[in-house]
């Protein structure tokens, strides 16, 4: 039986503070909130780097042990998003798509601001990484760019019109940490999305008083890069060819010039390929 956001109510059994504590030992595992950079273990964690298949495997199991119930619990066959018209409808509606997660952040502060902003964390991680761990088929993609992206955007674009402190809160200072509040955005097919990314992270940069040299900025230069590959897709098509075949999307002439050497960021073009949208 599916529900709609309005009236929906996350279950408590998996979304708690033990599930979201757990997720992000999981995630930051070896990290403090005073690295200023994320460890080569960690990026190898995040992004696949020198990563056996084993390793990985083993991390998807990881993440399927801790977020597995609490997303198959808001899976498309229980949690019904109205229908995609676009951006724009999905800005508008934010508050009310988003309605189970912002309570959940809600309740959160009413600890602390800081039980706040880890809520916040979780539940972005959640929605937005978790997915692509748990459903790395090609044919399984489309529940990532069709569900789980909406709730982490709609999520984040809430919490960005309504309250940013919460997002620029102290202990999210760390590029470690606040770097991850930027991927729903980049994740989106919205140029001004990823317009308010590149505003964003360079606003968060400065405040972070960052190094010129050394891994903080080492780190630094490899996400502009990424993100700026991914804002050129966008500026170009308005939305990111490599998603056109498992999203049953005819590609132009001009995206089917484009795939034949583009980056399409860890998502192979043939169905049935164990695939991982590293976007």
């Amino acid at each position: 039986m599916t529900t709609p956001t309005s009236s929906f109510q996350l279950q408590r059994d998996v979304f708690n503070q033990s599930t979201y504590s757990q997720l992000r030992e999981l995630w930051f595992r070896g990290q403090s909130e005073r690295d200023a950079a994320p460890s080569l273990e960690a990026v190898k964690r995040w992004f696949g780097v020198d990563s056996s298949q084993q390793e990985k495997e083993a991390l998807d199991e990881e993440c399927r042990a801790i977020a597995g119930s609490a997303l198959s619990t808001i899976s498309p066959s229980h949690l019904v998003l109205p229908p995609f018209t676009g951006y724009a409808a999905d800005l508008e509606n934010a508050d009310t798509i988003a309605a189970p997660f912002l309570d959940e952040v809600n309740r959160a502060r009413q600890e602390n601001e800081v039980e706040g902003a880890k809520t916040l964390l979780s539940l972005i991680l959640l929605l937005d990484q978790m997915p692509r761990n748990l459903f790395r088929r090609h044919e399984d993609l489309p529940i990532i760019y069709r569900h789980y992206d909406r709730l982490a955007w709609t999520l984040l674009r809430s919490i960005l019109a309504s309250d940013q402190d919460l997002v620029e809160h102290s202990s999210m200072k760390s590029r470690t940490y606040w770097s991850w509040f930027l991927l729903p955005l980049m994740h989106s097919e919205d140029l001004p999305s990823h317009e308010l990314a590149q505003h964003l992270e360079s606003r968060w940069r400065q405040r972070a008083n960052e190094p010129s040299e050394g891994p903080v900025a080492d780190f630094g230069q490899n996400y502009a890069r990424s993100a700026q590959q991914h804002d050129e897709a966008i500026q170009r098509f308005g939305r990111y060819p490599h998603r056109n075949g498992c999203l049953g999307r005819e590609s132009t002439a001009d995206e089917a010039r484009h795939l034949e050497t583009a980056d399409t960021f860890g998502v192979t073009q043939n169905a049935g390929s164990s695939v991982k949208d590293e976007l």
